[in-house]
């Protein structure tokens, strides 16, 4: 049986470096996922490493076209922070993430603390309970907690876990007392 070799891949060389090919590059990214504006800029500057690739140029040569993008992106509205925090509050808020695992998140995501403050304040639960009672009641049945689990089990050591288990996700150890008691 003779062995294939296989042809190197040739790699398509990139456009120049201009801020339109840089936008275009971001809005490719933004379409498919949502991003943050420090994500968006550790994006356009690994496209500034392609291009320079084939191109060649310094670092400080393409450091305003960088900013340039950044600022066109910002004023054309397709990056706003703030925004973008408030969606994933909500998000995680109804899937069950408490207020200390969504800012560590958020901070992973490169959105800057002001903007998770002002959205975590600013979610509003769709009954009037408390955001953080809420969320918890929703982890909980997610993940058939306390007086969720069928068959019920009231045992010491269930309780235990159960605490637990709401503790590792970041719940105050009393909201997650009256979620798995079922207090309302």
């Amino acid at each position: 049986m003779a062995e294939q070799t296989q042809k190197p891949r040739k790699r398509r060389p990139t456009p120049p470096l201009t801020v339109n090919w840089l936008v275009t590059e971001a809005m490719r990214h933004l379409q498919r996922w949502p991003a943050s504006e420090q994500r968006v800029r550790r994006l356009l500057w690994d496209r500034v490493k392609r291009a320079q690739s084939f191109h060649g140029g310094t670092k400080s040569e393409a450091a305003p076209l960088v900013s340039e993008a950044m600022a066109s992106l910002v004023a054309q509205r397709v990056l706003d922070d703030g925004r973008l925090a408030e969606l994933w509050v909500d998000s995680l808020m109804r899937r069950g993430t408490s207020r200390r695992m969504i800012v560590q998140k958020l901070r992973l995501k490169g959105i800057a603390s002001d903007h998770i403050t002002a959205a975590i304040e600013g979610y509003e639960s769709d009954d009037g309970v408390d955001p953080e009672y809420a969320s918890a009641m929703a982890y909980a049945k997610r993940r058939r907690l306390g007086v969720y689990r069928k068959p019920v089990d009231e045992s010491y050591e269930r309780r235990q876990k159960d605490l637990a288990s709401m503790a590792r996700a970041g719940f105050a150890y009393s909201v997650a007392q009256d979620v798995l008691k079922g207090d309302s």
